[in-house]
């Protein structure tokens, strides 16, 4: 009778570790797991001309892919018609112009940190196809920051939306009390994770410079804030946090 539940005892512990192999060999594939989930840019120069830096933010809720675009903030359009299979993905995009429906497809293979495709848009009235590579953002200090400022006693929460193309950053800050008014940043760069940018204010004669200096690890910055008032300097910490 020992010896029978013995057995029964090992071939459980076997069978438990097969089993527990399994599941580490499945983590480790990342089959548990949807890594498409994120935001994802691109740089579009439309019929016009003009350049733009759409922005892909996808999710997968209960199985379904789901997910939003936009070219600017404000332009938020819910994606449609939106299929994974494997590597494949498709979604269309749907807006109003006046009056005229516009129709985006977009069609494309996912890899890693990319998607590979095409759009067929009916923009400019007929119907054409573009190419399309969309990269992972927020590998370096793209996205939205926010950090709390308190200004006159009161409490504020400060932004600043930042792009980034190689070593250089181009970005906007809002305007307090000026509703969507915005504040292009000035020598923006980033080296080795050293983050700089100049924000001006006032009229030409009379300019006030804050300069913001920080180092970047993963979603923080963590760093200083340099203002020179009436010739006076002021310095203060900067931790700001990505939120997008």
């Amino acid at each position: 009778m020992k010896t029978r539940l013995t057995a029964i005892v090992y071939s459980l512990a076997l069978l438990l570790g097969s089993f527990h192999q399994l599941v580490c060999a499945a983590e480790a594939s990342g089959k548990t797991t949807t890594v498409i989930d994120g935001t994802w840019r691109w740089t579009f120069i439309m019929p016009d001309g003009t350049t733009s830096r759409p922005k892909l933010i996808l999710a997968m809720e209960d199985g379904r892919l789901t997910g939003t675009t936009s070219f600017r903030p404000g332009t938020e359009t819910s994606i449609t018609n939106a299929i994974l299979r494997g590597d494949e993905l498709s979604f269309q995009v749907i807006r109003k112009r006046e009056q005229q429906e516009i129709v985006a497809t977009y069609t494309g293979k996912w890899r890693g940190k990319s998607i590979k495709g095409k759009v067929e848009s009916n923009w400019a009235g007929d119907k054409q196809t573009y190419d399309w590579e969309a990269q992972r953002a927020h590998e370096g200090a793209e996205g939205t920051w926010k950090w709390p400022v308190t200004l006159r006693g009161r409490k504020f929460e400060a932004r600043v939306d930042l792009e980034q193309d190689g070593e250089l950053l181009t970005g906007t800050m809002p305007v307090f009390g000026r509703g969507r008014s915005k504040i292009e940043i000035k020598n923006g760069s980033i080296i080795n994770g050293e983050i700089y940018f100049e924000i001006e204010r006032g009229p030409a004669d009379n300019k006030v410079i804050t300069i913001y200096t920080g180092k970047q690890t993963g979603d923080k910055i963590k760093g200083t804030i340099e203002t020179t008032v009436d010739g006076e300097e002021r310095k203060s910490d900067w931790e700001a946090k990505r939120t997008d």
